[in-house]
């Protein structure tokens, strides 16, 4: 159904003449008359009774003017939401995170990023990797940030490399592993360890790099505030982003201790749909990002 051919129904429909119709939308008059004759054809009833110079709605005119109406009012709707897209200093910019980043990173950098484009509304939705990756398949939002040992379709999405993230060991500071600055894994395998559930993908990275390594007992947390919170009681010692922890460590409450015979580094990556158009809004994201190097976002 052509938006035009609705719009001069419309019009029509208000003021009740051709004549005035076609002033009003800057065309013929026989344009107009073929728009109303080519929508009735399409419609199959009559919208108008026609009474010489002037018109009136018929029965079936006056129930099709709502829908009418409400489809114009979409069309214009998307095209000012297309302009703002492509307009980089308006709009909203969507995006995700999983918990850690988004608590963690995204935060000083969402600052830089609003006080270059002030006018651009910033919409992150922080989640896990299986949800921000049904967002993504929906379009409902642009890209998302993610730990690399997330699997990723590398045929359908691109992955980019943002930011490498030390792991520790985090202990209490009541803890007698607080007084070392470094370990091994061996040092900590009379300790109960604390981590997330099985099915999260940074229990799965843990396993990998711990794999030799049996310890007293496991204390599982699905939640990495309460993991710390245990840590600080002393209930377990537990491997996580030194970024996380570092409020925890200035306050005296933990130590980070670097694990000396394994690399405990995680690269964040930035992911996107190959076929997707990138928009201005998005890609002026991308390059604040380009202007953060890591220890800017590691501070």
């Amino acid at each position: 159904m052509d938006i035009s051919k609705l719009e001069s129904f419309l019009v029509l429909a208000d003021c009740k003449s051709f004549t005035k119709t076609a002033e009003l939308r800057y065309l013929s008059q026989p344009a107009i008359s073929k728009h109303i004759d080519s929508l009735e054809q399409e419609l199959g009833v009559f919208l108008f009774d026609r009474n010489g110079k002037t018109v009136s709605l018929t029965i079936q005119g006056r129930h099709f003017i709502k829908y009418a109406e409400s489809i114009v009012k979409i069309y214009q709707k998307s095209q000012e939401l297309i302009r703002q897209i492509e307009d980089i200093n308006q709009g909203t910019l969507y995006f995700g995170s999983t918990n850690f980043i988004g608590i963690y990173l995204m935060p000083k950098f969402i600052k830089a990023f609003q006080d270059k484009y002030p006018k651009i509304n910033v919409n992150m939705t922080v989640g896990s990797s299986k949800d921000l990756f049904k967002k993504l398949e929906k379009n409902e939002i642009e890209f998302v940030f993610l730990s690399h040992y997330v699997d990723i379709d590398s045929k359908k999405y691109i992955s980019k490399p943002f930011f490498t993230d030390e792991m520790v060991l985090v202990v209490s500071s009541k803890n007698k592993l607080a007084e070392k600055s470094t370990c091994n894994l061996t040092d900590i395998k009379d300790q109960v360890f604390i981590t997330k559930s099985q099915t999260s993908s940074l229990y799965k990275f843990l396993e990998s790099c711990v794999v030799d390594v049996k310890f007293k007992k496991e204390l599982i947390i699905d939640n990495q505030e309460a993991i710390k919170k245990a840590v600080v009681e002393n209930a377990g010692v537990s491997i996580m982003s030194k970024k996380s922890a570092q409020l925890e460590e200035e306050a005296g409450l933990i130590k980070c201790i670097k694990i000396e015979d394994c690399d405990f580094k995680r690269q964040i990556n930035l992911v996107y749909d190959k076929n997707l158009h990138i928009t201005p809004a998005g890609q002026a994201f991308f390059d604040v990002l380009d202007t953060f190097n890591n220890l800017e976002l590691g501070k």
